[in-house]
């Protein structure tokens, strides 16, 4: 009966198997007011509304040991151009307990990354690590604030480059937004992951949870009145709040009931990806259509100079046929 009714759950079109990344690339490829402050946060910038962000490719190609390159995705890969100084940032999401392990994972990337933009001399390979760092969702109290990476060199010398570590556990809602940090609120519930199986057991303590969200809400509406946040995000920070809320309270079922009645009815009304994703389509399909337009103007210009060059070649074997012509006459007249 629980197999039966887990796999009902997994049917319904809010779970994702992979929520918790598919979270953190949305916002990441999507809203870049929240991108900004979590990277000033997370790497101590100071970037500002000016700062413009380009998006580059997550795929990463990693040599096995078969020889054969695997392709993974990263969960961001981007650069940030501000008063015309350009930094390229890789961050990842994780939702496992920290264990170490995944510097070797991280390492893959930054190396991949490097590689795609380095610079190649016949004597020379220049490459760039990016500026690498890591989102913790659960705790497993060893997390340490930074971790390193060092790479020893053939000649005996050492270089290494640290990954500041961010952990959900440290933060509380009102540092979040203190901190406009607001990229992390969908992510909150795993602040209370542990307290969830007692929390589905009372009535009033579903109701007490369900109360903390509403309150985030409530505040997400203010900081949009404010300026400080944009309609897209504020939908998408809901929206995504909403889908990792579903996903982490599987075995819970009166809180998943609880959160579904409420999140729920405030994902029904957001407009805003769509429009987004409209606006793309729309430009997408005026940049195709301007693009056919160049392509015909120039297939028209090509034949016209073609044309132009058989018209050229026609008077010039007229002109030629004549000479000659001329010439006979001429001859003819002389004998």
């Amino acid at each position: 009966m629980e197999e039966e009714q887990l796999l009902k759950k997994k049917a319904d079109p809010i779970y994702s198997d992979t929520a918790y990344d598919d979270a953190f690339k949305t916002m990441e490829g999507k809203c870049d007011d929240l991108v900004i402050p979590f990277v000033n946060h997370m790497f101590n910038e100071k970037y500002g509304k000016k700062a413009v962000i380009k998006r580059l490719r997550n795929e990463q190609f990693i040599e096995c040991e078969n020889a054969v390159d695997e392709k993974r995705i990263t969960d961001s890969s981007f650069e940030i151009t501000d008063n015309d100084i350009t930094k390229k940032y890789h961050i990842e999401c994780e939702s496992k307990k920290y264990d170490g392990s995944i510097l070797v994972r991280l390492f893959e990337y930054d190396s991949s990354i490097a590689l795609r933009s380095g610079e190649g001399k016949e004597r020379m390979l220049k490459v760039k690590f990016p500026n690498t760092g890591l989102l913790v969702l659960r705790t497993s109290g060893n997390e340490p604030d930074n971790a390193t990476i060092e790479i020893e060199m053939p000649e005996g010398d050492s270089v290494s480059y640290t990954i500041p570590i961010i952990k959900m556990s440290d933060l509380t809602i009102d540092e979040i937004f203190n901190k406009q940090l607001y990229m992390l609120i969908p992510f909150y519930i795993f602040n209370y992951e542990s307290q969830l199986v007692e929390i589905d057991k009372n009535k009033e303590s579903i109701e007490e949870f369900i109360d903390v969200f509403r309150n985030i809400f409530d505040r997400l509406d203010k900081e949009l009145e404010s300026g400080n946040l944009s309609a897209l995000s504020r939908s998408a920070i809901i929206k995504l709040t909403y889908i990792v809320s579903y996903k982490l309270t599987m075995k819970t079922d009166n809180i998943q009931k609880e959160v579904g009645d409420f999140m729920g009815g405030k994902v029904l009304d957001l407009p805003e990806f769509m429009i987004f994703d409209q606006g793309k389509e729309v430009g997408l399909a005026e940049g195709e259509a301007k693009r056919q337009a160049l392509a015909e103007e120039r297939d028209s210009i090509a034949e016209e100079r073609d044309s132009i060059a058989e018209e050229r070649d026609t008077l010039a074997e007229e002109n030629a046929r004549l000479k000659r012509a001329l010439e006979e006459a001429t001859k003819g007249k002389v004998e």
